[in-house]
């Protein structure tokens, strides 16, 4: 048995489905249990024919303080944290499963999606290192520094984006988590200072100081309607955002190294940018299309299309909760850009 926990807060539809899925993706028997961080009996209602155990918490406990409340309620050796606004297909949490049978590995993530047809793959997982927190804020103050970091961090992605085996990685995103329990209790579970955001940073970097392994599973497939919870208030997600991010470097390298780092964290430069058309023609063929809610890319979901003509695909952008999508086509071979515009909500 495999136990599937499900935290919810205000997407009680999207948790259904990501449950449904889940129970058809695999023959294996799930034990689902689900937190629900709304404080509504009508969120609670709706779970509750989808869960074996249903938490509804008087108070929200916050992402880590949601995965701990689920740990006594977990039976057997694995569990798969998921989001609720995820989609599990067909093999996915077998193929997680599959991975933990090496004893070396406690942690392994699917390859996540952003549409229906599995085009569109996101990112790799930050770690979330000094050293990177340093190159970000280089960035910030230098247009060589930007350019030579995107570059980088542009053929990171497109080797990530290129894996078909099961690989070691520093991070895997939180959005599906399979773990070995015993390796969750050895780390010590989540650190409920973070509310939201670096939770599981914080944990994967426990779990490789214990020597024990993370890989991602290209094979295990799933798609992310990403931020669907926090995306619906977008000025308290950033504002999290920073406080996990404090709570996180203050954490791993002290207070005084993070505050003097974000002393010298400077505005990126806004730059001007055209409008997109539909469908986008791209000048040449072979070239790798990135989207972002970001001008700087970071992060950026891929597409490699088939043809010159790109659309983007209407369930991606229905799911999408920002007003603007940075596009640009890039050439693989020399991470030259070769076509940069944004496509706004009307």
């Amino acid at each position: 048995m495999i136990s599937l926990v499900v935290v919810n807060y205000r997407s009680a539809a999207l948790a259904a489905d990501a449950i449904r899925s889940a129970r058809a993706s695999t023959r294996t028997a799930l034990h689902v249990v689900v937190v629900d961080n709304s404080c509504d009996a009508a969120e609670a209602r709706a779970l509750q024919p989808h869960a074996d155990f249903l938490l509804a918490a008087a108070t929200n406990l916050g992402y880590a303080g949601a995965i701990n409340a689920a740990r006594p309620h977990c039976r057997g050796e694995i569990v798969i944290l998921a989001n609720p606004d995820v989609i599990f297909f067909d093999g996915a949490i077998g193929r997680l499963a599959d991975a933990l049978a090496d004893p070396a590995i406690a942690v392994a993530g699917p390859a996540l999606y952003w549409d229906n047809a599995l085009e569109w793959i996101l990112p790799p997982s930050e770690p979330h290192t000094l050293r990177g927190k340093v190159d970000e804020i280089l960035a910030s103050r230098s247009n060589l520094w930007r350019s030579l970091r995107s570059r980088r961090r542009l053929r990171r992605r497109l080797a990530f984006w290129r894996h078909r085996k099961t690989t070691p990685v520093p991070a895997i995103s939180g959005a599906v988590m399979a773990i070995r329990l015993r390796d969750f209790d050895a780390a010590g579970g989540f650190d409920e200072r973070f509310a939201l955001y670096f939770e599981e940073t914080d944990f994967l970097r426990r779990v490789t100081k214990l020597g024990r392994r993370i890989v991602y599973v290209p094979a295990a497939k799933c798609r992310h309607l990403y931020n669907q919870s926090a995306g619906a208030d977008t000025a308290r997600a950033a504002s999290l955002f920073l406080a996990s991010e404090a709570v996180y470097f203050g954490k791993w390298y002290g207070t005084g190294t993070y505050r003097a780092l974000k002393a010298l964290e400077r505005m990126p430069p806004i730059e001007s940018w055209e409008s997109c058309p539909d469908p986008l023609d791209l000048p040449e063929p072979g070239l790798v299309v990135e989207a972002s809610p970001l001008a700087t890319f970071d992060p950026a979901a891929g597409f490699f299309p088939p043809s010159t003509g790109v659309r983007l695909p209407g369930e991606v952008w229905e799911a999408y909760r920002g007003d603007v999508l940075y596009l640009r086509a890039v050439d693989p071979a020399s991470a030259r850009v070769v076509l940069t515009c944004v496509r706004y909500r009307t």
